[in-house]
């Protein structure tokens, strides 16, 4: 019997890592929090010289071995005072007994068009991925090392595999407009398409196993309420295959005006048939901090008793030192 439910385990593990390599991309519920991820079209989309953004995701702590995602990036807009605008990211994805892992680095560029007096503009970025991915099979527990009392680590699982990993390159593209309406009123929409080369990702050699092309619109605002509280709603919207995901939500805005504390954020988001979560955030200085916690609407509300996992976010933006240029009229020469 209990060679039976191993076999039953090693099968789930098995289909995991194939649901894993069909149709998973690494994500984060602050989507508008790790914009490179999200849109290749958002590089250099943001008011500063430079900016570093920092995410880390823990899923799932409450049913198995905790799924952890990290993601890093760096931008620099306007670079040699041109419209163009780079970017790189590293983002790391560990999940599982298995250690099923997924390492990504993927630099960017983008090219900004300012239409009008400059209160819109047009971003066009591409995105090549180098992708790495790997799962450790002395991890797993297969029915060969159950010596009829008890589970053996030391006893040959007598399974043969192909290869532990795989690696590919993937391109991404994607367009972003922002629209800066007034003080505190704007909005910004974009669409992306991601894995356009569908690379091949089975560790058999099985052509048929791909990672399907995603497509993915976001899109944001910014309006006042009162003088100290504004909405910033918000939408994404990622196709892939044959699974669909929205999210709708937004935060309201508090702005503290006390120094270095600029203004604080909490929101409320719902992902259909998945998930709802709270947000919060802060504005000090020139760092932005976002924290949220996904509580679990799944079918898997059972097993995690629907908590799911943490989040968060750093975002910090570089501006140069511009010294104020003083300029002076020239006095008029009465004669």
């Amino acid at each position: 019997m209990k060679s039976f439910f191993i076999k039953i385990l090693t099968l789930s593990s098995i289909l995991l890592i194939f649901t894993s390599l069909r149709g998973q991309d690494i994500h984060f519920s602050q989507f508008n929090n790790s914009p490179l991820n999200l849109n290749p079209g958002l590089t250099g989309s943001f008011v500063g010289d430079v900016r570093l953004v920092a995410n880390l995701r823990n899923q799932w702590s409450s049913v198995t071995t905790p799924y952890s995602t990290y993601g890093l990036t760096i931008e620099g807009n306007t670079i040699l005072n041109t419209p163009f605008n780079v970017g790189l990211g590293f983002y790391n994805d560990k999940a599982g007994d298995s250690e099923f892992s997924t390492l990504q680095i993927a630099p960017s560029l983008s090219y900004t068009i300012f239409l009008g007096d400059s209160s819109q503009t047009i971003t066009i970025g591409g995105q090549p991925t180098f992708t790495q991915r790997k799962i450790n099979y002395d991890k797993l527990q297969f029915d060969n090392q159950y010596n009829g009392l008890i589970y053996d680590p030391n006893l040959d699982n007598n399974e043969t595999f192909s290869n532990e990993g795989r690696n590919y390159l993937n391109v991404h593209s994607g367009i972003s407009w922002n629209y800066n309406i007034a003080s505190r009123k704007s909005i910004a929409a974009g669409i992306a398409f991601h894995n356009i080369f569908t690379p091949k990702q089975s560790f058999f050699n099985d052509d048929n196993i791909q990672l399907h092309k995603r497509f993915t619109f976001h899109t944001n605002g910014l309006f006042r309420v009162s003088d100290k509280l504004d909405a910033v709603p918000s939408i994404s919207f990622m196709t892939q295959h044959k699974f669909k995901e929205l999210i709708i939500g937004g935060s309201a805005k508090y702005h503290l005006n006390n120094g270095n504390y600029k203004a604080a954020y909490l929101g409320i988001w719902y992902r259909n048939s998945d998930a709802a979560y709270f947000t919060a955030e802060l504005d000090y200085g020139n760092f932005h901090f976002g924290a949220s916690y996904d509580l679990n609407l799944s079918s898997l509300k059972v097993a995690s008793n629907r908590r799911g996992g943490f989040e968060f976010s750093v975002i910090y933006i570089f501006e140069k030192y511009r010294p104020t240029i003083k300029r002076y009229k020239a006095c008029p020469n009465y004669i």
